[in-house]
């Protein structure tokens, strides 16, 4: 048998620090996810509003959803001349209940608002409504509301 070294297999110090090198790096990688760093790889909707207006006792709500996923909406609650109520919206396709809102989509609600039965007085032009979207995700989508007519 020969006394020769193998040339082509690493010392140990460089299998060493290579070990501790990848140890390192994913360790950073556990880290960053678990503290939300790379939210660019996470998909989620966000769901905001554009526009409200009330007219004929209706509540028409334009939403966006801006995420990189689709979104629900299950139900608004409506404040108003002393009441409040929690509503199904309708989409403008006529579907009413959850309405889901697709990533980089805009969609137009209406919730048709009850005033005999909620305790929402009749509503007169000029009169400002609050309301709240109750989205899948638990986001908070508030807004206000003008009566035109």
């Amino acid at each position: 048998m020969s006394g020769r070294k193998n040339s082509r297999a690493l010392s140990g110090a460089v299998t060493a620090l290579i070990l501790v090198i990848a140890s390192v790096i994913i360790a950073l990688v556990v880290v960053g996810f678990a503290f939300g760093l790379f939210g660019a790889f996470a998909s989620s909707p966000n769901i905001h509003l554009v526009s409200a207006y009330i007219q004929g006792g209706v509540l028409y709500v334009t939403v966006s959803n801006t995420g990189s996923a689709s979104g629900e909406i299950l139900g608004v609650i409506v404040q108003a001349g002393g009441g409040a109520t929690s509503l199904p919206p309708t989409a403008a396709s006529g579907t009413t209940g959850t309405i889901t809102v697709s990533a980089g989509s805009t969609v137009v609600l209406s919730v048709s608002i009850p005033t005999s039965s909620t305790g929402i007085s009749a509503l007169t032009p000029g009169e400002q409504v609050t309301f709240e979207l109750v989205t899948n995700t638990g986001a908070q989508v508030s807004g206000v509301a003008t009566v035109l007519s």
